[in-house]
């Protein structure tokens, strides 16, 4: 069952991405009462109480404290105040590791013989980056109990991140050889090879694990990983969930489950595991990048934020969370927040070149506030170029990151040409305006007519007639009246007598006007429609009929 651990302090293996993720918190026990309140990882046991053992010796096979702790039930009765502060202290690791340290040191001097309490405080200590205090409550723990397997598989681990890889081991013979038939002893060995990739001492060390105790969850555990690094993943499936089927609320084994499950393509049920591993214990940073990963490649950029966002609480130093996070927030069109993550990913590991190649794909894809567009290109070729650079080894990635850069440097080409023929634009625009206001300038003084000259005026208009409407006839053209001749001067030869039948003349008749005179008080109604002559006027002579104009 599970044995208490809070911050996957278990013994540590690296993942895919070199960071550490924690072994199963379970060291063989009875089995967790799946009706207890969720304690994860301090599940209940529905072993009943039995007799009280010496309260002042150490825990041993078979026996009990005067609270009911033994090898086969680490936790105290649920009536005891002991129970309670344990309690009390897994709510505070999950917020705050650091703070339940204390929390746990009271919960385990409440009561004799209660190594969980101690080993959980070591796993306190060493998530809030207290590494001394975690190795002493390690030892407190296996004063205990010398055979608890995961204190010993955690201690063994720590002093070996410390440097001191030789006494991890002497801590590990010892303890075989004290208690050679107890399952704790071979499952630290076994999370030991496992953490070195020894995947075959691993899977023997398991196995005598199991040899002496066939319900411990840890081993099983340690099995499941052994046949899923061996590509054996049906395997491996079948031993996860036997070890799920005794600890259901186990939030490794959980997470251990989805990515088996991812390995044979099911993503669907290992984003329910993954989700189901970030619920029962939301301070397992694992579980949340998992479960952030599986939401943004199933289309839930919004859920995925928010388990990158706890993600980053968790692990405010790690690049790999804010290049995570960089990702969900450009799903979610938030491109300013986005380039920010993925400058602060760059900060804390500057050897996180995937971070630089979101970026490139960032700048070529997005329009930023303020940020001018041949500006943001060239970013992006320079960031894909630094790139490719650093030295992609994958071929495909290689021509894939050329493509990008090639295009988007058209891209940059283009603009410029169109930007150059803009500019040119505008520029005769504004040429054309400023010749033509030059010319509206000048022209005034060119027409005005000189001082003293009349100015010409312009002709009339000529009038079309509306459709279906004729037009009325033009007045014909006054006769030219010759005034009558004065007395012939002397000498002048005689007067020529005017031909037969022709009358003598009239008497000159006055010579109309050329346009119509009005005087002040004339109006335009008093003209003849016809003529266009003034109607108050007599009309000139018409010529006789049959006469010669």
């Amino acid at each position: 069952m599970t044995d208490g651990a809070v911050g996957g302090a278990a013994s540590a293996s690296p993942d895919a991405s070199g960071s550490t993720s924690p072994s199963p918190p379970t060291d063989g026990a009875a089995p967790a009462d799946a009706a207890a309140p969720a304690a994860e990882p301090a599940a209940l046991s529905s072993t009943p109480p039995a007799p009280v053992a010496s309260a002042s010796a150490p825990a041993r096979a078979g026996d009990r404290t005067d609270d009911g702790i033994d090898d086969e039930n680490w936790l105290p009765r649920s009536d005891t105040p002991a129970f309670a502060a344990f309690q009390t202290a897994v709510e505070m690791a999950r917020r705050e590791p650091g703070a339940a340290v204390g929390a746990f040191v009271e919960a385990a001097r409440k009561t004799s013989g209660f190594y969980a309490a101690w080993f959980n405080a070591g796993a306190a200590a060493e998530q809030a980056g207290r590494p001394g205090d975690a190795e002493a409550h390690y030892r407190k723990a296996l004063e205990v109990r010398g055979d608890y397997g995961l204190a010993l598989a955690n201690l063994a681990a720590l002093l070996g991140r410390t440097g001191r890889d030789d006494e991890a081991t002497q801590l590990l013979d010892d303890a075989l050889r004290r208690y050679p038939e107890k399952a704790g002893p071979h499952l630290a060995t076994a999370l030991r090879a496992l953490a070195r990739t020894d995947l075959a001492g691993a899977e023997a060390s398991a196995r005598s694990a199991m040899k002496f105790d066939e319900r411990n969850v840890a081993a099983m555990s340690v099995m499941s990983r052994v046949f899923h690094a061996q590509g054996r993943l049906d395997t491996a499936r079948f031993a996860i969930d036997n070890a799920l089927a005794l600890e259901p609320g186990n939030a490794l084994l959980h997470l251990e489950r989805g990515s088996i499950l991812l390995a044979q393509q099911d993503g669907k049920d290992a984003l329910v595991a993954f989700e189901r591993a970030a619920r029962l214990r939301p301070t397992l940073a694992e579980a949340q990048e998992a479960y952030g990963l599986s939401l943004l490649d199933h289309g839930f950029p919004v859920d995925a934020e928010r388990a990158f966002q706890a993600l980053v609480a968790l692990e405010p130093r790690l690049g790999s969370a804010q290049l995570h996070l960089g990702n969900a927030l450009r799903a979610n069109k938030k491109y300013p927040e986005a380039e920010a993550a993925y400058r602060r990913a760059l900060e804390l590991d500057p050897a996180l070149e995937g971070a630089r190649f979101n970026l490139g794909v960032l700048y070529i894809d997005n329009a930023l506030p303020g940020v001018d567009e041949l500006g943001r290109l060239q970013r992006a070729v320079d960031e894909l170029k630094t790139y490719r650079d650093k030295g992609v080894v994958d071929v495909a990635l290689k021509k894939r990151v050329d493509e990008y850069i090639d295009a988007t440097e058209k891209r940059i080409a283009k603009e410029r040409k169109r930007r150059e023929r803009e500019e040119k634009r505008k520029a005769d625009e504004a040429r054309k305006a400023a010749d033509e206001a030059a010319k509206a300038k000048e022209a005034p003084a060119a027409t005005s007519p000189a001082p003293g000259v009349e100015s010409t005026p312009a002709p009339a208009p000529e009038v079309t007639p509306a459709p279906g409407v004729e037009a009325a006839p033009a007045p014909a053209p006054a006769p030219e009246v010759v005034p009558p001749p004065a007395s012939a001067p002397e000498g002048a030869p005689p007067e020529t007598p005017a031909p037969e039948g022709i009358p003598p003349s009239a008497p000159a008749a006055e010579a109309a006007p050329a346009s119509p005179v009005w005087s002040s008080g004339a109006q335009p109604d008093s003209l003849d429609p016809m003529t266009g002559r003034d109607a108050t006027r007599p009309s000139p002579p018409s010529p006789l009929p049959g006469a010669k104009p």
